[in-house]
């Protein structure tokens, strides 16, 4: 029995005093916690919950869905009822255009999961009333999992909404020449905390009717509840600090340049949080085999996957959503659905145990989470999880939603700087920091090569946001061509030149480091292998299986491989074979100060890893040479972005060549593409290979363009590597080094 409040009990008491003092038309939700401004309707809904409730366990459906579609308790204007099947169907009727009020990123994500990551289409359509189907379902047949489905999946969905819609005003505020056109209101969050506890909530009990209640429950499955399910802690808390952002205005500079980026910080960690009670509650039904539980909480979890490993999503929709779900699967199903707990942002302790002992608690992500079978030293995951940032801008690009997309882009949300305790800030690593870093100076002479051919420092910040926004070349773009261009921009030049900056500080650590600190770079040096490969290859040799999982240079090798004909024996890329073997031999003599032969392997990294951007632009000039410049078609723009992902060095290396390329890849109005054929642009950059280091053979051949066509044709040439001796090679490259002298496991951010 604790004696004293932790600190966070403290933090929270003390903000709640500040904000409920703030403003005297607040709504009183007990618990210490009075909101800014009236919040009532969303409050109110907790009673027509329990009122549904009641109706449903009398066994009165008829009026139970009478309730459910003309409210009683809730009003969002005078006589105008706030009901429980609007919290469904409203978000149907938002479209991403709407200004003002779009459509938001876990809805969004949530009918993209339902629809097979469709994107647009009747597939799409038929699933935005997801929720309010199956309540409807359950209340007809006067089941109170009518009642459960109408919290988990109304309440729910729309709490993520009113959180960003939130905070969508507040940005459109900091930019607004007239902002007395928005009403900020609670700026979402007093409007969240409201949905969350509902009126006619004890604290630390389940004797509730809303979120808050399904918390305390799921809590208590899974000894999270010290009385209170650590999941409303972190909530209540979360609130305050997101109340006091809004308080502290969204209008100008200061909107813009700390509102925002703090409401957006602390909304991606409230979902966070919300996900928590759907996973326990989903686990706990399985194991009951509680068919009308085990439907209800796959429905309000699994499509969230979707934003998550495609391949991992697809098994778990296929278990839990396609079918009925088998018994002797439940293991399989649960691993899968415990692989899912990083990409949604808590860990295998956040869930807890199980109340039996049929339910092992997983382990989580180890410290040295390998990467492709490349083992880091250090602690780089979180760096790698920089892939999930990629995933997601695809998706809400791919649907049209830029507004929210920018946001991902300019703030991030799944790389977190490590903290050693809960009181350190939390910080996340975004795209555009990364895109604009002065850091990257470090990459020289590459990067000034870059900055030079663009005549722009942020070349690749500059055509994201031009992406995003619909403005330069791609303002009449389609929706296909402005993902590609955000995407392939963020993974082959802003993750590219960041790991270039860290392969250099690597270098840089292993010549001012010494033996006694043990800092040699291998630290930076993991961070090279965790921007080029990613958390969604997995752990296993080559990386993921499933080509659509992958986001990063490492997965763009693997695509190509079997494209032109670069394939080794474990079937996989032999650019990535050699890319395996050059990490562990970096590692190994950055760990034993082997700086010269640090830097020669730095030196071959940066030449290999552009010989995928090098095979995409090939490919597109096979496939552009069919298109005109005005055609919407989403090839055209991936061609252009690899081309630019490359010319800068092509240039470095062989004017000519660069401009050849350029004349066949880059876009533009009334030009003819792809004029001198895909063959030419293939020998283009045979010219230039040579000054890479590196074979024609492994970039290889394609169907109308064979990169060794100069030098005889590619069967007839092999790669300057025995790619098969590769990851043996590098291995023992690290059993020499620590068998030499000593490797010290730092944990570094």
């Amino acid at each position: 029995m604790r004696t004293a409040p932790c600190y966070k009990e403290i933090v929270l008491a003390l903000l709640g005093l500040l904000i409920a003092s703030s403003d005297a038309q607040g709504t009183e939700l007990g618990q210490g916690i009075v909101t800014r401004v009236d919040v009532e309707q969303y409050a109110d809904i907790a009673l027509d919950i329990a009122e549904l409730r009641s109706r449903l366990k009398a066994g009165d459906a008829e009026s139970a869905m009478t309730l459910y579609r003309e409210g009683k308790n809730s009003e969002s204007a005078p006589n105008v009822k706030f009901t429980l099947q609007q919290m469904s169907t409203d978000l149907t009727k938002l479209t991403v255009a709407n200004a003002k009020n779009p459509a938001t990123p876990m809805y969004l994500y949530h009918v993209y999961g339902l629809a097979d990551r469709a994107v647009s289409g009747p597939s799409v359509e038929d699933q935005k009333l997801y929720a309010d189907n199956l309540a409807k379902s359950f209340i007809s047949s006067s089941s109170e999992t009518g009642a459960d489905a109408v919290v988990a999946l109304h309440s729910w969905m729309y709490a993520t909404h009113v959180l960003y819609h939130g905070l969508h005003t507040c940005q459109l505020l900091s930019k607004a020449d007239e902002p007395g056109l928005f009403q900020l209101n609670g700026g979402g969050m007093d409007e969240f905390i409201a949905l969350w506890i509902g009126h006619d909530q004890d604290i630390a009990s389940e004797k509730g009717h809303g979120l808050y209640a399904l918390a305390q429950k799921a809590g208590g499955l899974f000894e999270k509840n010290i009385p209170e399910a650590q999941v409303n802690t972190n909530i209540k808390l979360l609130y305050n600090e997101g109340a006091a952002a809004v308080s502290l205005g969204c209008t100008g500079s200061k909107g813009e340049e700390e509102t925002v980026p703090a409401m957006w910080a602390i909304t991606q960690r409230i979902v966070t949080q919300m996900y928590i009670p759907l996973v326990q509650m989903l686990i706990d039904a399985l194991y009951r085999e509680d068919p009308n539980d085990s439907r209800l909480y796959a429905l309000a979890i699994v499509p969230q996957i979707a934003q998550c490993r495609p391949s991992t999503y697809e098994r778990l929709k296929g278990a839990l959503l396609d079918g009925t779900v088998s018994v002797n699967r439940i293991s399989e199903i649960l691993a899968d659905l415990q692989s899912a707990y990083d990409c949604l942002g808590f860990t295998c302790d956040d869930i807890g145990a199980y109340n039996t002992d049929e339910v092992a608690q997983c382990s989580g992500v180890a410290v040295n989470q390998p990467l492709a079978q490349y083992v880091p030293s250090t602690r780089v995951h979180a760096h790698s999880k920089i892939d999930l940032d990629i995933l997601q801008l695809k998706i809400l690009t791919s649907l049209q939603s830029y507004s929210f997309a920018k946001q991902l882009y300019m703030y991030g949300r799944n790389s977190a700087y490590h903290r050693e305790t809960e009181n350190d800030p939390y910080r996340v690593r975004s795209l555009q920091t990364m895109a604009t870093s002065n850091a990257r100076k470090a990459a020289d002479p590459f990067y000034t090569e870059f900055v030079e051919y663009h005549n722009e420092p942020n070349y690749a910040d500059k055509a994201v946001i031009a992406a995003l926004e619909r403005t330069d070349k791609w303002g009449t773009a389609s929706a296909e061509q402005v993902t590609e261009v955000v995407t392939k921009t963020s993974a082959y030049q802003i993750l590219y030149m960041d790991a270039l900056s860290e392969i250099a500080e690597a270098v840089a650590s292993c010549k001012k480091g010494n033996m006694l600190s043990g800092d040699g770079g291998a630290h930076q040096w993991d961070e090279v292998a965790a921007f080029l490969i990613g958390s969604l290859e997995g752990r296993s040799e080559g990386g993921s299986t499933d080509l659509q999982d992958g986001q990063l240079m490492w997965n763009l090798a693997n695509k190509r491989a079997f494209q032109f004909q670069t394939v080794n024996k474990m079937g996989y890329s032999l650019i990535n074979s050699e890319l395996e073997d050059l990490l562990y031999a970096g590692r190994a003599e950055s760990n034993a100060f082997d700086c010269a032969n640090l830097e020669k392997s730095a030196d071959r990294i940066r030449h290999l890893m552009l010989l995928p951007v090098i095979q995409s632009t090939i490919r597109y000039a096979i496939i552009n040479q069919q298109l005109t410049a005005a055609s919407t078609n989403a090839d055209l723009a991936e061609g252009e972005t690899f081309a630019l992902s490359v010319l800068p060095i092509v240039k470095r290396y062989d004017e000519n060549a660069a401009a050849l390329i350029e004349e066949n890849m880059i876009v533009r109005s009334g030009v003819t593409l792809v004029r001198s054929g895909p063959q030419e642009v293939a020998n283009a950059f045979y010219a230039a290979l040579d000054e890479f280091g590196y074979s024609c053979a492994l970039v290889g051949s394609a169907p109308q363009a064979d990169a060794c066509f100069l030098e005889g044709g590619f069967a007839n040439v092999k790669p300057n590597f025995d790619a098969n001796k590769a990851s043996s090679a590098s291995r023992l490259s690290v059993i020499s080094t620590l068998m030499g002298g000593f490797v010290m496991v730092c944990f570094w951010v």
